[in-house]
């Protein structure tokens, strides 16, 4: 699967350090992803869940939330935002995500 953009995750861990290895790993997981669906997609990352659209990933022990967007037909995967889990669980970041403004 085509992942776009790395530069988001490179602008996140440059920010926090701590993330690089756990974004670094997901980032080479996802590339070689062949998932047609959440279900295939779950069987490579069991934490991926389906979130008001989103494809929410917890990532690094369940420190970060990596929301994508995930076009399956075409293989590509849209890196929309990066939070810590404290950032993730803030009511205003939840709104977001319902109203679909990533």
């Amino acid at each position: 699967m085509r992942v776009i953009s790395k530069k988001k995750l490179r602008e996140y861990y440059t920010v926090h350090p701590q993330a690089e290895l756990p974004l670094a790993e997901w980032y080479y997981r996802m590339k070689v992803c062949k998932a047609k669906s959440i279900s295939g997609l779950r069987k490579i990352f069991n934490s991926a869940d389906p979130v008001h659209g989103y494809t929410v990933f917890n990532i690094g022990g369940n420190s970060y939330r990596l929301i994508t967007a995930i076009h399956y037909d075409k293989q590509l995967c849209f890196v929309r935002a990066i939070w810590t889990h404290a950032n993730y669980s803030k009511k205003s970041n939840q709104d977001k995500l319902k109203r679909g403004e990533l």
